[in-house]
């Protein structure tokens, strides 16, 4: 497990650099290079066998790709709430949009349902359980991780 932890931060001081330059996550190299330590980390972290890991990445990929799209979308409608505001639109369109952003919210909460359910017809719950945790620990460690950076960033502006 050290060994883990020791390979990740080598991964991920260059992702710190990146963001010490003021490229951050906005970037899609950020965002490509970060996606790659979240599989070669969940690849050690759930040890899969291989036949199942081979059924497992599609279905990830599968529901990663869904997840982008859908937050991509919401996004750019919340987007669209900010300049309305601004634009002062009526409360009918406003509200038109409001409710466009909670169906795209239950279709990220419906996409999420779908591939845990799919995960129970390859991996055994202890192999759920352990994808489970790792996706809420590698989550923390990166908002860590940012907020350390963002941090040294503030320290070293001056006022």
């Amino acid at each position: 497990m050290k060994r883990i932890v020791v390979l990740f931060l080598v991964f991920l001081i260059p992702l710190s650099f990146v963001f010490a330059q003021g490229m951050g996550m906005g970037n899609p190299e950020v965002r490509r290079q970060l996606e790659q330590i979240k599989i070669w980390q969940m690849t050690k972290e759930m040890d899969l066998p291989t036949e199942k890991a081979e059924k497992f990445f599609p279905l990830y990929n599968k529901y990663n790709d869904e997840l982008k799209k859908i937050t991509t979308e919401r996004r750019q409608l919340v987007s669209g709430l900010g300049t309305a505001l601004k634009d002062s639109v009526s409360d009918a369109d406003m509200k038109n949009q409001i409710q466009q952003v909670i169906e795209l919210d239950n279709q990220l909460v419906g996409a999420h349902r779908q591939f845990l359910q799919s995960l129970g017809q390859i991996l055994t719950p202890t192999e759920i359980a352990r994808y489970l945790v790792f996706e809420q620990k590698f989550q923390r460690e990166i908002r860590d991780r940012i907020k350390m950076i963002m941090q040294q960033r503030m320290k070293g502006r001056p006022r």
